[in-house]
């Protein structure tokens, strides 16, 4: 059920695009066959056309309710899903440079959200107020569910999300969970540390990007993730 609720995310535009021509086609039928109701002269050729024109609206149905559906499950049902399930690989970026090929300038102190740096620790990008974790702070043991507290608020604010993975591992960052509304020294969401796979030394990572997909330096914390007593 996981998997199909994942393929329906991954799928939305193509599902909306298939269902939304669907929808226009049995539209026009539907007014076609309404049209050739009204023309019918005999009852027994109405009755036809009528039947025709109750067929089309209900295919004009099920487009529209196929497009609730996978709006629902989108929306509310895959968001909740638990972190590990949802997991998706952090984007690297290339260390390899070509000779004599033009080097893309970012607004100072930002990088590309897709090519955030997945090396050793660095706490330096919770400096910045903007994006910023304040709880779990550095170092603290958390076992259940903790509510992750912070600023998510930079300039032209598109969306943010927050990862884990093993520390001094070679794991992919895992996610936890994401939002597309900005937050100001509050609640960014909780996560369910019961669901990790094992105890042990874990990063928190928050990363926050404009609406032109750059982001700050992330925001990473260290943590120690205990069994649930």
């Amino acid at each position: 059920m996981t998997n199909i609720l994942l393929f329906i995310a991954d799928s939305e535009t193509w599902i909306y695009v298939l269902l939304g021509v669907a929808g226009l086609v049995y539209a026009r039928v539907a007014v076609l066959r309404f049209m050739e109701a009204r023309r019918a002269l005999f009852g027994l050729e109405r009755d036809r056309a009528t039947a025709r024109l109750h067929q089309s609206l209900s295919m004009l149905s099920l487009a529209l309710a196929g497009a609730l559906v996978t709006f629902l499950l989108t929306t509310f049902v895959v968001p909740s899903l638990p972190g590990g399930l949802r997991g998706t690989p952090a984007p690297t970026i290339s260390l390899l440079t070509t000779p004599g090929a033009a080097t893309p300038t970012i607004a100072e102190g930002f990088v590309s959200a897709t090519g955030l740096p997945q090396g050793d620790f660095d706490p330096s990008g919770c400096l910045n107020p903007l994006a910023t974790i304040t709880n779990p702070a550095s170092g603290a043991s958390l076992s259940g569910v903790i509510e992750i507290l912070g600023t998510a608020n930079i300039p032209n604010f598109g969306f943010f999300k927050i990862e884990y993975r093993h520390r001094g591992g070679d794991d992919s960052w895992q996610a936890i969970l994401a939002g597309d509304v900005p937050v100001t020294g509050g609640s960014l969401g909780e996560w369910d540390t019961s669901l990790v796979a094992a105890a042990g030394e874990y990063l928190v990572r928050l990363v926050v990007a404009d609406t032109a997909g750059n982001a700050p330096l992330p925001c990473v914390v260290p943590v120690r993730i205990t069994p649930s007593s």
